[in-house]
C-alpha cells in the first residue's frame, strides 16, 4: 500500500544519506551506537564541522557568515571553517538604545537538583513581572519537562491567561499560538515556551506584540552521549571541551530568545534572566552588552541578592 511505499522510500533515502556521510568520514568523526527502547542506533557523527565547510567554501572568492547570536566569535570562526589569523571579523553595535531595554537578573539555581527548591521562587518572579505592566509575555525555559513542571505551579497561583508550548505543534497550531500575541488584548498574556525551540528563533513580535522576555536558565544542553563525546574531543584537542559542548550552544539559545524582544527602533521591553550562573564570568562575558549595562559602564551586579517581599519570597532586583 502507499504508506509501506512512503517507508520504503524513506529507509532508501536514509540509507542514502548515510553512505554520502560514510564518503566524507574523517578523524573528526566517531561512529557510536546507542540502544534507544527497544532499537538500535548507529551514527556516523561529524565532531568538528570546520574542514567541511572550510572545503566548501574554497570554491569562492570570498564568503560572508553574519547572525546577531555569534558569541563568542573565536568559537564561532574555529567551529565554522574561518581563519583566526587572516579573516576579518566585524562587529557591529546594535542599533537599539539601552533606553529600549529594562534587564533584570535573579541568582536563583535552576540546575537539575535544584529545582525543587527553586520552582515556586520562579513561578512568583514570572507573576511578579508580568504584574507590572499589561502585555504579551513570552517565557522560555531549557526543556518540556521544567516548562510543564513550573507552568502547572504558575497556573495555580496566578489567574493570567496562559499558553503552552505542545510537542510536535502543527503549522497551524503554530500560527494560531503566535497569532494570539495581540497588541490589543486587554489582559496579560503569559505564555511558556522551550528555547531552541519554534517560537525562540526567527519570530517577529513587533512592538506592543511582546512587552517582556524571561529565560529561565542558561540553556544548557541536556547531558547526554553526543554532549560528552563533543566535549572529550576538544579536551583532546587542548581547549575547554564543556564550553564547546554546552556552555556556548547553550548560550546561544538564551540569546536567541532574549533577541525576540527588541525588533524595531521602537520596540521597548523587559528581560529577565533566571540563573545565578549570569553572574559569572564564564557566562557573564558572553551577554551582549546592551544586556550587561545600561549606559557602557560597569557589569550590573546586585548590591544584594535575594530580596523578600512580606511573604518571604524572594524578588527580583533591578540590575543597575
Amino acid at each position: 500500500g502507499g504508506r509501506e511505499a512512503g517507508q520504503l522510500l524513506d529507509l532508501y533515502y536514509a540509507a542514502q544519506g548515510f553512505i554520502r556521510i560514510g564518503k566524507l568520514y574523517d578523524e573528526r568523526y566517531v561512529t557510536y551506537v546507542e540502544s534507544v527502547r527497544n532499537e538500535v542506533q548507529i551514527k556516523l557523527f561529524c565532531l568538528d564541522p570546520s574542514y567541511l565547510l572550510k572545503q566548501n567554501g574554497k570554491g569562492f572568492r570570498s564568503h560572508i557568515l553574519f547572525s546577531a547570536t555569534l558569541s563568542p566569535l573565536s568559537y564561532y570562526i574555529d567551529m565554522l571553517g574561518g581563519d583566526a589569523e587572516t579573516d576579518y571579523s566585524v562587529v557591529v553595535p546594535s542599533p537599539f538604545s539601552s533606553e529600549q531595554l529594562e534587564v533584570y537578573m535573579e541568582p536563583l539555581s535552576t540546575r537539575y537538583r535544584d529545582r525543587g527548591h527553586t520552582r515556586e521562587s520562579i513561578a512568583v518572579l514570572i507573576g511578579k513581572l508580568t504584574a507590572k505592566r499589561t502585555g504579551n509575555y513570552l517565557i522560555f525555559f531549557p526543556s518540556y519537562a521544567y516548562m510543564n513542571d513550573i507552568y502547572e505551579l504558575f497556573t495555580t497561583q496566578f489567574t493570567s491567561t496562559t499558553m503552552i508550548q505542545g510537542a510536535g505543534m502543527t503549522e497551524n497550531e503554530r500560527e494560531a499560538f503566535l497569532a494570539a500575541f495581540d497588541a490589543d488584548n486587554p489582559e496579560s498574556l503569559i505564555a511558556f515556551a522551550v528555547m531552541g525551540g519554534m517560537f525562540s528563533e526567527g519570530i517577529d513580535l513587533v512592538g506592543d506584540r511582546l512587552t517582556g522576555v524571561v529565560v529561565v536558565g542558561v540553556g544548557l544542553p541536556q547531558v547526554g552521549l553526543e554532549r560528552n563525546i563533543i566535549k572529550d574531543y576538544f579536551d583532546g584537542q587542548g581547549k575547554d571541551g564543556f564550553e564547546y559542548a554546552y556552555v556556548f550552544p547553550g548560550m546561544n539559545k538564551v540569546l536567541q530568545a532574549g533577541g525576540r524582544l527588541i525588533r524595531s527602533e521602537q520596540d521597548r521591553g523587559t528581560l529577565l534572566l533566571i540563573d545565578d550562573r549570569y553572574f559569572q564570568p564564564r557566562y557573564q562575558r558572553l551577554l551582549p552588552q546592551e544586556w550587561k549595562t545600561a549606559d557602557g559602564g560597569a557589569p550590573m551586579i546586585p548590591e544584594q541578592y535575594g530580596n523578600r517581599d512580606d511573604s518571604g519570597r524572594e524578588s527580583f532586583t533591578r540590575q543597575e
